[in-house]
This record gives C-alpha cells, sequence and structure tokens, in this order.
C-alpha cells in the first residue's frame, strides 16, 4: 500500500510538472577545525558552519504556475548535530525547514501574497557580506553595531516568525511590503498588528536604491510604558561600475523609561565595496551603536579577495570592536583561500584568530571558539584553523 501511495504521489507530481516550472537548487557550507585554541589550551573538533552545527545537505524546490499566478517554495535541510563552547557531546537535531518554506498566489499582477517562513522574500535586505562573515563569524562586533548580512536594513526572515505577507508593485520601481507573524498560535491583536513590518523600496533607474520601513516590537513594560519598535531607512549606491555602497540608520521608537543602560537608542551602518581590477576586490564597513545611557558602541572592518587563477583566490579581513568606558578593544582577523573543485563545490583552508586586547573585554570568540573573562590579566589570543566546504547547485 505504501508503494502504491508513493508511486501516486510521485505520477501527480510528474504530471504538475507539465504545467508548471520546477526548479532545484541550493547552498552549504561547513567548516570543522581540527585545531583551535581558547587561549588556555589546543581544542579540536570545533564543527559549525555560520549558523552552528552540521548540516551537509539541504535542498529548495521551487514550483511555479506557467501563468506566474501562483507558486511554492519548499526548503529542507538536515543538521547533524550542534556544539556549544565549552560543552562536550553533540545534540542530534535532523529535518527542518528552512528559511524560505511558503506559498504564494497573485490575484492581480501587482499584488502578491505569501504564507509561510520568509527569508528576504522581497528582496529589500541591506547586505555586505565579505571575509570573517563567510568562515567562523568572530564575536568582534557585537555591542549593538551591524555587519554582514542586514548591515543597512532588516529583512523579514524565517527565523523570526512565520507569518503572513504582502508585496505591491504599483509600478515597476515602487515595491511596498507588510508582514504579519502569525506562527500557528493564536495570538493577542497587539503581538499580530503589533509585531508587524511594513516598507517600501524605490528603486532609482542607473542610480541605487531607497528603502524605509518600521518594524513592529510592541510591548508594554511596567508603568504601562511601552515599545513600539524600530523605524530604519537606507541607501544603495549603484551608479558606479564595480563599486557598492550602502549607508542606513535606525531608531528605537519607545518611551524613555523603557531604555535600560547600554540599549541601542539609535545606530548608523555604512559600507562600500569595489572590484579594483576583475581579480582584485576591497570592502570596508563600519557601524555604530548609541544608547540611551552609557556609551556608544563602535566597530569596523576591512578585508580584501584576491583570484590568483580561475581555481585558487585568497581572501583576509580583520575587524575591531572599538574600545568604551564599558569595554576594551577586540581584534580579529581571518586568512584563507579557497580552491574551486570543479563547477560546483570549493574547499578552502583559513586561520582566524581574536585577541583581547584589555582587563575589560568580558568575552571574545570566533563563532563557538571562546575566551570568558575571568576579572584579571584578560589579554587572551584565540585562534582556529578551519577547512572550508562548500557547495552549490
Amino acid at each position: 500500500m505504501k508503494k502504491l501511495i508513493g508511486a501516486l504521489a510521485l505520477a501527480a507530481m510528474v504530471a504538475a510538472s507539465a504545467f508548471a516550472e520546477v526548479s532545484f537548487g541550493a547552498w552549504v557550507c561547513n567548516l570543522p577545525s581540527l585545531i583551535a585554541s581558547d587561549g588556555d589550551g589546543i581544542q579540536g573538533g570545533a564543527v559549525n558552519n555560520p549558523w552552528g552545527g552540521w548540516r551537509p545537505a539541504r535542498a529548495d524546490i521551487r514550483f511555479n504556475s506557467d501563468d506566474g499566478k501562483a507558486g511554492m517554495i519548499l526548503g529542507v535541510y538536515t543538521d547533524f548535530l550542534s556544539t556549544e563552547a565549552g560543552k562536550e557531546g553533540t545534540i542530534a537535531k535532523g529535518w527542518s525547514h528552512s528559511d524560505n518554506t511558503l506559498m504564494w498566489v497573485k490575484p492581480i499582477d501587482q499584488i502578491k501574497l505569501s504564507l509561510g517562513s520568509h527569508d528576504n522574500f522581497f528582496g529589500t535586505r541591506g547586505d555586505l557580506c565579505y571575509g570573517s562573515w563567510n568562515w567562523l563569524r568572530p564575536e568582534a562586533t557585537t555591542n549593538g553595531v551591524r555587519w554582514g548580512e542586514e548591515i543597512t536594513f532588516s529583512s523579514v526572515a524565517g527565523w523570526r516568525d512565520h507569518g503572513l505577507g504582502l508585496e505591491i508593485t504599483p509600478v515597476e520601481a515602487l515595491k511596498i511590503f507588510g508582514f504579519v507573524p502569525l506562527d500557528g498560535n493564536i495570538k493577542t491583536l497587539d503581538k499580530v498588528f503589533g509585531k508587524g513590518w511594513v516598507g517600501a523600496m524605490y528603486t532609482i533607474d542607473g542610480i541605487g536604491k531607497i528603502k524605509a520601513q518600521f518594524i513592529g516590537g510592541y510591548d508594554v513594560v511596567a508603568n504601562d510604558k511601552k515599545k513600539l519598535g524600530t523605524i530604519e531607512a537606507a541607501f544603495d549606491l549603484t551608479a558606479v561600475d564595480k563599486l557598492f555602497a550602502t549607508v542606513g540608520i535606525e531608531f528605537k521608537v519607545q518611551d524613555s523609561d523603557t531604555f535600560g543602560k547600554g540599549d541601542k537608542m539609535f545606530g548608523v551602518a555604512l559600507g562600500a565595496s569595489y572590484g579594483i581590477t576583475e581579480a582584485f576586490k576591497v570592502a570596508a564597513d563600519f557601524s555604530v551603536s548609541i544608547p540611551k545611557e552609557g556609551d556608544m558602541g563602535m566597530a569596523f572592518g576591512a578585508g580584501l579577495d584576491y583570484a590568483v587563477s580561475d581555481a585558487l583566490g585568497l581572501v583576509a579581513d580583520v575587524r575591531m570592536k572599538m574600545p568604551n568606558n564599558d569595554i576594551d578593544p577586540t581584534l580579529s582577523f581571518l586568512v584563507g583561500a579557497n580552491y574551486a573543485c570543479g563547477s560546483n563545490g570549493s574547499l578552502g583552508l583559513g586561520f582566524q584568530a581574536a585577541v583581547a586586547m584589555g582587563d575589560k573585554a568580558g568575552q571574545t570568540q570566533i563563532k563557538y571558539v571562546k575566551a570568558a573573562a575571568d576579572g584579571t590579566n584578560f589579554k587572551k589570543f584565540i585562534f582556529a584553523v578551519p577547512l572550508r566546504f562548500s557547495t552549490w547547485f
């Protein structure tokens, strides 16, 4: 009986594909480190991709109707295990859905409704990803500052919540988008609409993109004081050949009494990448986090990519968390190389390190390789030597 049901399901899929466009794709990256150090001793077996755990396989299957009025994305992956800093053993995780797993329909050409797990589904996110963002990500850019994905503009993402999305394109250059979280549980309206998302993006042909949005974060705290959300605005410049530049600001909308010491009130982030030649590319970013009370946080990064040949590429970057009255500077860096394994894979080898440059750094970390402050003489050097497995299709 099971074989019959399976055969019928396969036949239905094949029949459906005759009337719809079906595409398959995926990208995976894993970074096992056979040698690493937390500043006190040599470790091994730190296994993690940029999101943690082994993720050796995934698949993204997209179904689109021929008339472009409906479709769905089926994204699945497997995490074999996860690891935590300072803890031995592994935790089996198994199969789960990936960040984009949803269905969508277009009642008219200008309106698209979607339901499910969204990850930059509207294509508005402000990214500048280079260097160690694509390897073991360092802790050196915490303290409220931003880098990598969403450096200048946040996006609706599957790890935040599932929900209902709306995309309106009244003209080709203008996109208006909205999102409300609906994760399968009954919620009060303040948690649905109060934590919703609305924004717009306008593309200026040959110049760049202007973006603005309000991210709902409604919450009522002590004495009926309210947190409402965050306003973000950004601009992406694409007018100059081989240059990409982005700048963004964010502002928390909430009663003054709801800010704790160090809580971000205002933030600015900017970054750029430039292809000096076809083989040589540089990038840099800088972020500032200004709290309602306390010292501002700052961080910067700079990196380069150089293609030695069609198969071999070199990468390097350096990042620093800047000092204030609460923290001393923390510096991290990466040097690495990637070798193309055919057209659908690469193997890399890198050296990543971070150093806490004073007694007040709190902790320094390269993903799960961590050194924690003990209150005295916290000048520690930690490192990892990751292999970088990456495949795509």
